[in-house]
């Protein structure tokens, strides 16, 4: 045997090493170079193809549930009201399920699982050793490893985890066949051991739920398939009581999270407004925009200062994500898919397979129900690591079934009488392909860089990198976004009417991208206001003053119907009726903002001073009580920004009014 790895199998290794590392995969880079790893492969496939006179392609049991799928994807994307993000999704699933037929095509023996295995293993106990030393070390509370999230870790830990202790319950007896005959029993279990203490101890110092609930999964898959339902079942009460009564940092934080952050068990809400949006919407709302609808279903968190200050990227369950933006259907295409996946799993184990290829399959059908499992309880799919990992395990399932029965395999054998056209049409899509990655890829290296040089002031710099940025990906509204707002700050400090003018064209063209973003709206509505130089409070307005204060007042009336849920807006209404001298508009929206946020001390003291107008004095009065009484219970939390947006109210010139139309009867 070639003891040379092939490029194959260099180029999976590449995507398994690579895709954890920068924030699982989930940063533009990372996704870009994911891509062109999987169009490398593909190309590469396709010249050996057009090369041998003709293609192979596995056929697979489940090939309608992928065609399906990747229809549905494609049907959300072409019905997108944003098509940018709709684009992008669709890459990542066509990526993915190119991804699912290379591996199957690829591992045709027994050492290609073998090898690939011990890809997955070397890359887990690296990130559990980062782990380790994150938490031990540096004394990092809860260590997320390379992943941007500590609770995706814990769910690539447990990858490892099963596919070892799977490799530890099926025996030594197997060294003979996967290791070098010179390593001995003790040797061998002393190594074992430490990865599975070491992968158990960094899923631990993660303190995730998420991530023991699928660790248990795991475990649970791979006593059940060696020892049966009574033992696995007995093994995971008492792994379940040792984890209520031992002390151990996930059980310190299970204790105690519900008072520390009241949102971390709002995920029935989330999913419950999941739910509504798929009722509403049955062909689905589009790829990638779950994060825009969102606010349409906006849930309030008692016990934070702002009760719907969070905007949830995700419903934190991928499935009901799918099933949002793709239609109730794709989650039943997945269902029957992992309904087949796991027949070919069991179908592979009825089998007679050496002890060593057993313990490597069950390892794997026990890492993807971790997997799937996980994804019931966070949006661990959308890390690009997670997922890598989820397609490799469920290839090597579908090829280890294909390999047990050898001879039976069918496969599409697709004849080549033209090598020059077959060879010039490859050429081009897979050049097209990588022209587009790339070009989206450094689009967002392009307005990364230019965003930081807008933080430190320089501005010409900011503008050309954003126009870069805009010129290479003109559909993508964020950057208009990011072009808009370095011009307005440089009108509002210059009154240049240009800056001005490019500021509103940006905008603009960012909501015709996007219409269902609000704060492309909001900012909108300050650029108007910007324009109009007026104070917060009522004066006498020229005409072209009135025209922008005027022109301000439906764009935060389209902003309402996007975030119905959100104080700031008819707080920001409120205030341009109040300028405009309509009071009763102004109270209106006033006071639905403090019946949606009740600590929104802004629109509060907005009212008072209403109120104060109108001679309504003892109820303004009230109102003041409340607002400082509302700032001294929050006085010793911790706030973040958006709290303090919140409270930041001065009630010295408010105190000052109340006292003066007292005094004057």
């Amino acid at each position: 045997m070639n003891i040379l790895p092939s490029i194959p199998l260099l180029l999976i290794s590449a995507l398994v090493l690579f895709s954890p590392l920068q924030e699982g995969g989930t940063t533009h880079p990372a996704q870009m170079i994911v891509r062109l790893l999987i169009l490398t492969w593909l190309g590469i496939v396709l010249a050996a193809g057009i090369r041998a006179g003709r293609l192979v392609v596995p056929v697979l049991t489940m090939r309608y549930v992928v065609l399906v799928y990747v229809g549905l994807a494609l049907v959300a994307t072409l019905f997108s009201p944003y098509p940018h993000p709709s684009r992008q999704w669709l890459i990542v699933i066509a990526g993915y399920a190119t991804l699912f037929y290379l591996l199957v095509s690829f591992v045709d023996r027994w050492e290609h699982i073998r090898r690939l295995t011990v890809v997955i293993v070397l890359m887990g106990a690296g990130e559990a050793g980062w782990a380790i030393m994150q938490g031990l070390a540096w004394h990092v509370v809860r260590p997320n490893g390379t992943f941007f999230n500590p609770n995706f870790l814990a769910g690539y830990l447990t990858v490892t985890w099963t596919i070892l202790l799977s490799v530890a319950i099926y025996g030594y007896r197997q060294v003979s066949a996967c290791s070098r005959p010179w390593m001995s029993p003790v040797l061998w279990w002393l190594g074992l051991g430490t990865a599975l203490g070491g992968l158990f101890l960094g899923v631990l110092l993660t303190q995730s739920r998420g991530g023991m609930v699928v660790c248990l999964v795991g475990t649970i898959f791979v006593l059940t398939a060696r020892y049966g339902w009574k033992l696995a079942g007995s093994c995971a009460a008492a792994v379940v009581l040792l984890g209520l009564f031992v002390p151990t940092p996930i059980r310190d934080r299970v204790l105690a999270e519900h008072q520390q952050n009241p949102v971390s068990y709002a995920r029935w809400q989330m999913w419950q407004g999941a739910l509504a949006q798929m009722a509403d919407h049955p062909m689905g709302i589009g790829l990638g925009l779950y994060q825009y609808t969102y606010p349409l279903y906006a849930f309030p968190v008692d016990g934070e200062i702002a009760r719907f200050g969070k905007v949830a990227q995700t419903p934190h369950n991928d499935y009901l994500q799918m099933g949002v933006e793709m239609g109730p259907g794709a989650i039943l295409v997945v269902g029957f898919g992992v309904f087949l996946l796991f027949g070919e799993l069991r179908q592979a184990l009825q089998s007679r397979l050496q002890r060593w290829q057993r313990s490597l399959l069950v390892g794997m059908g026990g890492s993807v129900s971790a997997l799937l499992v996980h994804a019931t309880l966070d949006s661990s799919l959308r890390e690009s690591a997670l997922a890598i990992l989820l397609v490799l395990c469920s290839a090597v399932i579908v090829s280890a079934s294909r390999l047990t029965r050898r001879g039976s395999d069918a496969v599409y054998v697709i004849p080549i009488h033209s090598r020059w056209a077959w060879g010039i049409g490859t050429a081009c899509l897979v050049l097209v392909a990588g022209v587009e990655v790339t070009r989206m890829g450094v689009a967002w290296m392009k307005f990364d860089a230019a965003s930081r040089r807008a933080l430190v002031g320089d501005t010409g710099a900011a503008i050309e990198g954003l126009k870069a940025a805009v010129a290479l990906d003109p559909g993508k509204a964020l950057y208009h976004h990011g072009l808009g707002s370095v011009y307005a700050k440089a009108f509002e400090a210059s009154r240049d009417k240009q800056a001005f003018q490019l500021a509103y064209a940006e905008f603009k063209q960012a909501i015709e991208l996007n219409p269902l973003d609000s704060r492309l709206l909001g900012l909108l509505g300050q650029l108007y206001l910007s324009a109009a130089q007026v104070s917060t409070s009522p004066a006498s307005l020229d005409d072209q003053q009135k025209v922008w204060v005027r022109a301000a007042v439906p764009v935060y009336e389209r902003a309402i119907q996007l975030a119905p849920y959100s104080a700031m807006y008819r707080y920001e209404q409120a205030k341009l009726y109040w300028i405009l001298g309509q009071r009763s508009q102004a109270e209106q929206r006033a006071q639905e903002a403090e019946n949606l946020e009740p600590n929104f001390l802004p629109a509060r003291a907005l009212l008072a001073r209403l109120w104060i107008d109108t001679g309504q004095v003892n109820q303004a009065r009230d109102q003041l009580r409340e607002i400082l009484a509302r700032q001294a219970r929050y006085k010793p939390q911790s706030k973040n920004s958006l709290d303090q947006a919140f409270l930041n109210v001065d009630v010295v010139p408010l105190r000052a009014a109340v006292g003066e139309k007292a005094a004057a009867g």
